[in-house]
């Protein structure tokens, strides 16, 4: 057909030339819903509307000026006769007569405290109108609360379960102390069912998610293939869009219950839209319900929760057609995997550093570990009574776990090396027990200087004890004995009780020469040249001995 023209033929009938020939059905179904033009026509705006007064003004023809607007023939001649004004002059449409007996101004203030629209459509409009009908009013009369679209997704029965923990903690009063605590709301739901769980823990820690997390597998009856949380601490350590860090104890969970961990993208809501809407319809019902409500305990909020849950589970879906619970028991519960068959034990994971004193910070308590590893991470295991040290999966100590946050030292004696041991060591019941075994009488003056004063007598008693014990040492225990016995009654006998006399009496005691008796004979050893007269006798019988040697010589 290339290269051919076609050409109109008029018909032989005699009917006019000047007539177009018939349309297709489609091009005649666009003239029917466009007028008399071969396309569909756009809606008169008034940006339109002044287009065409416009052109007409230029003197452009009525069929040039609708085929290039793209509305048909009848709008332009009634603009240019005067039979159609412009939008902007139209009458404003007129609200239901409905409309006029609620208090708007009220429904949007509830609107922006979070409570949501059908909830306050039941306590407000209910009788008036239907649900519909009211936030199509309502979206028409104030365009600017209007929701931006989103994706619909679609999921298999036992596919996911997706997790977070709702952005506003719910508050309750202590009646004792009249203090004002907040808790922290976990929330989940199902992907096929939107079966949702709801539980308030105290804080958002790794024990309390962990917890959530079983409670929840708990409520299920089962464990879904796939487990979304958001990218938060205690479920991420670090995050990437292919390749995120998981924390320890979050794995193991995973591992327990046999569930892949899928954390959302960091920044996309929309990865876990199902739990995002649930955390907005739980939070907005509890609050809307207990808005003139003053709870008083942690367990009182969980009961109301658990009450909210069971009208949501068992309120109709709009999209399903079914409540949540009915396709969950219909379809989707035994697309889920079993329950483990022991309980998961909450464990927490940090990676704290060990100081250089030995102790390592957590959970606001000090734990030590051994000496040698001091300056490097160690892998810390949190569970209900204990806490266990890791290096590179090495257990390195157990200690039991100190719940008091207020700074205080669990420790382990053998983790310290020698000269910290001994620091430790030096307290009184420790020196008390050393000086018992050295003797009764230091005992003694230990207590009494301790019942004086013991932090000023403490280091007073380390050295007498440390004196004592090198006595012993040196000596052998029965002289040493002896020794310390003297030394402390010449110390109570001057009142003088003082390290270093101590050392000296002891010294002195070690030193002491016998005196001689009275009577006894002196025995000289003769030839002795530093005693006097045997001097004197060594130089007079010096002269008389070299005259007999020279009388002796030969002639």
């Amino acid at each position: 057909m290339t290269g051919q023209v076609l050409r109109h033929i008029p018909p032989e009938d005699g009917s006019r030339h000047n007539e177009p020939p018939a349309l297709p059905p489609i091009l005649g179904h666009f003239r029917q819903l466009g007028g008399s033009g071969g396309m569909r026509t756009r809606r008169l705006t008034v940006a339109r509307y002044e287009e065409i007064q416009r052109r007409l003004a230029e003197g452009r023809g009525i069929r040039e000026i609708a085929r290039a607007l793209g509305c048909s023939r009848t709008t332009v001649r009634e603009v240019r006769d005067g039979m159609r004004v412009s939008p902007a002059h139209l009458p404003q449409r007129t609200d239901p007569p409905w409309m006029l007996q609620l208090d708007w101004p009220q429904v949007i203030q509830d609107l922006g405290m979070g409570h949501p629209m059908k909830l306050i459509w039941e306590e407000q409009a209910q009788t008036l109108t239907t649900y519909s009908n009211f936030f199509k009013q309502f979206y028409r009369k104030f365009p600017e609360y209007r929701q931006p679209t989103v994706t619909a997704r679609e999921f298999t029965a036992g596919e996911r379960v997706e997790v977070d923990w709702a952005g506003d903690p719910i508050e309750w009063i202590d009646l004792k102390t009249g203090e004002v605590h907040s808790t922290s709301v976990f929330v989940a739901g199902l992907g096929f069912s939107q079966l949702a769980f709801a539980r308030a823990t105290p804080d958002m820690k790794g024990t309390h998610w962990l917890a959530c997390h079983r409670r929840m597998y708990e409520y299920y009856g089962g464990v879904p293939a796939v487990t979304v949380p958001d990218c938060l601490k205690q479920g991420v350590l670090k995050c990437h869009i292919y390749d995120p860090d998981i924390n320890p104890g979050y794995a193991q969970l995973a591992a327990h219950y046999s569930t892949s961990v899928v954390p959302a993208r960091p920044g996309r809501p929309q990865d876990k839209s199902i739990v995002e809407g649930l955390v907005k319809l739980v939070m907005r019902y509890v609050r809307f319900r207990y808005r003139r409500h003053h709870f008083t305990s942690v367990a009182e909020i969980n009961r109301a929760l658990s009450e909210c849950i069971e009208k949501i589970n068992d309120r109709q879906h709009t999209r399903f057609g079914v409540s949540r619970r009915e396709r969950f028991q219909t379809m989707e519960r035994a697309a889920l995997k079993p329950l483990p068959a022991t309980a998961f034990e909450e464990a927490e994971w940090t990676r704290p550093k060990l100081h250089p004193d030995c102790y390592l910070t957590v959970d606001r308590a000090l734990y030590s570990a051994p000496h040698i590893h001091r300056g490097k991470v160690l892998d810390v295991k949190l569970t209900e009574n204990q806490v266990e040290i890791y290096l590179d999966l090495e257990l390195l100590a157990i200690h039991p776990r100190d719940r008091r946050h207020g700074g205080y030292r669990t420790k382990i004696d053998a983790h310290f090396p020698p000269a910290s041991q001994a620091y430790y060591e030096a307290t009184p019941q420790n020196l008390l027990s050393q000086a018992r075994f050295i003797d009764a009488t230091v005992h003694a003056l230990v207590d009494e200087l301790f019942k004086a004063d013991v932090y000023g007598s403490l280091r007073r008693v380390q050295g007498l004890v440390r004196s004592c014990t090198k006595e012993i040492r040196e000596c052998g225990r029965e002289a040493a004995i002896e020794h310390i016995r003297g030394a402390i009654a010449t110390m109570r006998r001057f009142g003088k009780v003082r390290v270093p006399y101590f050392k000296q009496l002891l010294t002195d005691a070690r030193r002491k020469k016998i005196k001689p008796d009275a009577g006894r004979e002196i025995v000289r050893r003769p030839g002795n040249p530093m005693l006097r007269h045997a001097a004197e006798s060594v130089t007079t019988a010096e002269p008389l001995a070299a005259a007999a040697n020279q009388g002796s010589l030969p002639l």
